[in-house]
């Protein structure tokens, strides 16, 4: 027997990034440095979960010269942080995060809370368990028998809300003077379907 349920999502998981060049890696730390602080400071003071920076690289950025050796022209720094926070208020953070250094972002999805997950799962391991016994017993009054007992019980494991493709990864265009603030961009959060299969495999025997 199998139980199915629809969760609403109620949070959301995104990543942002930072892009900077720079002549030298001093330089290049610097900016970084500088555009990591603010973003981080934006987004200590809204409401998000799990903030955390998730790698930080810095690569030469290689010029190719006919008959020479290849020079390192500048390098490229880089870092990425993540953070969860409602459907509703992940619009105007993401626009926040570009008016605050990113210069890339993108979200892998929204889901349920891990404890609604685990709370529903409960429910439907019982409601699949009753659903599989009361099956059997039909069966077993159909060819004149009685269950004797549950030899073996196999609970498939939760497939869960599958992280659905991250969108596609937005990039800043940096402009020499201010640009106005970015509008966000409407975002649906919907519900996710999760299941539990039970399998029983049980004893039957004449009725007494």
């Amino acid at each position: 027997a199998e139980a199915r349920r629809r969760l609403q999502n109620t949070v959301s998981d995104a990543v942002v990034s930072i892009e900077v060049h720079g002549r030298d890696l001093r330089g290049t730390a610097a900016a970084l440095a500088r555009q990591s602080q603010s973003l981080l400071t934006f987004l200590r003071g809204q409401p998000t979960e799990r903030l955390r920076t998730d790698g930080m690289s810095f690569d030469p950025e290689i010029q190719e010269l006919r008959g020479q050796p290849d020079r390192i022209k500048g390098y490229t720094g880089r870092i990425s942080v993540s953070f969860r926070t409602t459907p509703d208020a992940l619009p105007a953070l993401l626009a926040g995060c570009l008016d605050n250094g990113a210069t890339a972002l993108g979200q892998f999805g929204s889901s349920p809370r891990e404890q609604e997950v685990e709370a529903a799962r409960r429910e439907m391991v019982a409601e699949a368990g009753q659903g599989a016994l009361a099956q059997a017993r039909a069966v077993a009054d159909a060819v004149g028998q009685r269950i004797a007992g549950v030899e073996f019980v196999n609970i498939d494991p939760l497939p869960g809300a599958a992280a659905g493709p991250a969108m596609p990864t937005y990039a800043a265009e940096r402009a020499a003077r201010p640009a106005p603030p970015v509008r966000p961009v409407a975002n649906e959060a919907g519900d996710s379907s999760f299941s539990v299969m039970v399998v029983m495999t049980l004893r039957l025997a004449p009725p007494d």
